[in-house]
């Protein structure tokens, strides 16, 4: 009980962290302050047990899927990842992936811890190459597309588990690659109607991943190559992994997302 009141006492220190004028500066704050599990072993909300493997079935046609978030993980986490203007957060995870072949991405998505039933129906996803602690790289492509947000099954930390998934008004070109791509999918929830609602980025802390596509020993996403961009938080492309990184040595190892495509 005591760990799941820290939760959310760091919430409750979170929403008015951003009630300052419009002229103030904002302090450099806590990074347990945007991370589920901040110092702490995790507490599951439900029991849970995989399933039989099975690829999620939005994943269609498949390029990669990263993996499910596992609940009953000691390393599971969650990272803020949304345009969260209601409460005047704008914070972003960048998820490394490699193509393996030339790819025609035609639609990205994540999953996301969240207690928001509803998100806008617009989306901005974006990808990079050569995002490296400090640096955003150089952006690939980036734009709009339509924003659907259905329940995983799943919860953990009292929030339920949606999948943001964004369909690309264009598909976009991806070149056969050995060093990594950074995926984004920024989940939106801008309006009035979204005040208090909070998004977490689902972790995924297994090799290979729960349902991963392809399956095998590695998927697409490389391990302990994430990066957290947030300039309401003060900080510029910092590591989301390790005992320094943005989540404190807990999780944030992998994020649970994927690319539709051929």
């Amino acid at each position: 009980m005591k760990k799941v009141m820290l939760l959310v006492a760091l919430v409750a220190v979170l929403v008015p962290l951003f009630a300052v004028s419009a002229g103030a500066q904002t302090p450099k704050k806590s990074l347990g302050e945007y991370v589920l599990v901040p110092a702490t072993p995790p507490v599951m909300s439900i029991p849970f047990k995989p399933g039989p493997a099975t690829t999620p079935k939005y994943c269609k046609p498949c390029l990669f899927y990263s993996g499910d978030m596992d609940p009953n993980s000691s390393d599971n986490n969650g990272l803020f990842n949304a345009d969260d203007s209601p409460l005047g957060i704008t914070a972003y995870v960048y998820a490394a992936f490699t193509a393996t072949a030339a790819w025609k991405i035609e639609g990205l998505f994540i999953n996301t811890l969240s207690n928001a039933t509803a998100v806008d129906p617009t989306v901005t996803w974006d990808i990079r190459t050569g995002v490296t602690s400090g640096s955003g790289g150089t952006d690939v492509a980036t734009g709009t597309g339509t924003q659907t947000w259905n329940a995983t099954g799943r919860s953990a930390f009292g929030y339920s588990e949606y999948t943001d998934f964004c369909k690309l008004k264009k598909a976009q070109s991806l070149k056969k690659s050995k060093s990594a791509y950074f995926e984004n999918v920024w989940t939106s929830c801008t309006t009035s109607s979204c005040n208090g609602d909070l998004f977490y980025e689902s972790d995924n802390e297994h090799q290979p991943g729960l349902n991963q596509y392809p399956p095998g020993k590695k998927g697409e996403q490389p391990w302990d190559d994430s990066y957290f961009n947030s300039s309401s938080f003060g900080y510029s492309w910092y590591p989301t992994w390790g005992s320094s990184g943005a989540c404190g040595d807990i999780g944030c190892d992998q994020f649970s997302d994927g690319a539709t495509g051929k």
